[in-house]
């Protein structure tokens, strides 16, 4: 074996080399040392008496009884590893070519990348969500979608006597713009204590109109789980009915539904129904005979709360109540107790949130007492 551990050999040129000969190739051709050695460089220079001195000597690759190229080996440590240069050309015959995608596929993909673009400009959102981030069941399902533009707004909290108009008086901005930017419905107030957004922007909201819990309509009288599902319809058998006024409002007759209370607000396009309010626990009267229709918690702001069936189309709803005195499928006649006065639900003080219907639809309550704030609060 010889110093590149290679077997004796008979080579081509028929010379037979010992055991202690190497034999070596380059990339280009071979030559041969004094030593009777097989030498070759990478670029083809010979070495021997005529070449390069061990010590100047470049990296040779070994080669086998075949000719076949064997890994590299350094005569020393000065040696450095050895560069082959390539021509540049690839050696897969034939070239593949990058698949071109089709027009269609390219207009699908960018056409998809728009859309989402788009999409991320829009949100589902509850138009119910209140301003310390929870929603009803109901407000969920209520839910359009909105486009959301950045609006700059600040913390007001709730002190006692508070109405959604006397902030937006003080703070100068609209009432609109309260009511949207904290998901109010329509008719509901708000609650001592609780935070709720004001706009910075005093023109913020200013046509918007809130939405509406309740169902209009009439026909078959129901029963509902709130005074908003609960409708008042063709009356059951056995249920009391007022007066009928025939489309006339003061024809109706109906009588205060809080005696000895005062004003303080009517009826607007977000408040359905009128303010009146007296001391905690005075009694509240039912404005006229009917079947009460609906009696219990309200989770949309009424709090405690009744709803009556007076017949002819006309019906009464009465909120924000501290205890009630009747239940839901019980007859009563115009001023029979119904239950006391509080400020349950959304409310910031002591009142009742008093409200006349046609077919389940808010209307002034005023015209059914002529327009007289006395008779409507029973302080004539």
């Amino acid at each position: 074996m010889g110093r590149g551990s290679f077997p004796r050999d008979e080579y081509e040129d028929g010379q037979a080399y010992d055991s202690e000969d190497s034999r070596y190739a380059s990339a280009y051709g071979d030559s041969f040392g004094d030593d009777g050695s097989r030498y070759v460089s990478a670029y083809g220079d010979a070495y021997g008496n005529g070449g390069y001195t061990d010590e100047q000597s470049r990296a040779l690759m070994p080669v086998a009884s075949d000719d076949e190229r064997l890994p590299a080996l350094a005569s020393d440590e000065t040696s450095v590893p050895t560069i082959i240069p390539g021509s540049g050309v690839s050696m897969g015959n034939p070239f593949i070519r990058r698949r071109e995608r089709p027009l269609t596929l390219r207009l699908a993909v960018v056409t998809l990348t728009v859309c989402i673009l788009v999409t991320g400009l829009f949100a589902v959102t509850p138009l119910g969500s209140s301003a310390d981030g929870s929603m009803s069941s109901f407000q969920a399902l209520s839910g359009a979608v909105l486009w959301h533009n950045s609006v700059s707004f600040h913390w007001y909290v709730a002190l006692v006597g508070d109405t959604v108009e006397s902030i937006a008086s003080a703070q100068h901005v609209q009432v609109g713009g309260i009511y949207e930017l904290n998901g109010l419905y329509a008719g509901q107030e708000i609650t001592v204590n609780k935070e709720y957004k004001i706009p910075d922007d005093p023109f913020y909201g200013k046509n918007f109109r809130p939405p509406s819990l309740i169902t209009t309509g009439y026909g078959k009288t129901v029963l509902g789980d709130s005074p908003w599902t609960s409708i008042a319809g063709d009356p059951q058998e056995g249920a009391l009915c007022g007066p009928n006024g025939n489309g006339n409002p003061t024809a109706y007759h109906l009588v205060s539904p809080n005696p000895g209370s005062h004003w303080v607000r009517g009826f607007t396009w977000y408040h359905n129904g009128v303010d009146i309010a007296a001391n905690a626990g005075n009694p509240i009267r039912a404005a006229q005979d009917g079947e009460v229709i609906w009696a219990g918690w309200d989770f949309y702001g009424l709090g405690y709360s009744i709803k009556i069936n007076n017949c002819f189309h006309i019906a009464t709803v009465y909120g924000h109540m501290e205890q009630l005195l009747v239940k839901a499928g019980q007859n009563v006649h115009a001023g029979d107790i119904i239950g006391l006065e509080g400020s349950t639900g959304f409310s910031t003080g002591p009142h009742l949130h008093f409200m006349v219907e046609v077919d389940n639809n808010p209307v002034d309550p005023m015209a059914y007492y002529g327009w007289s704030v006395c008779r409507v609060t029973g302080a004539c």
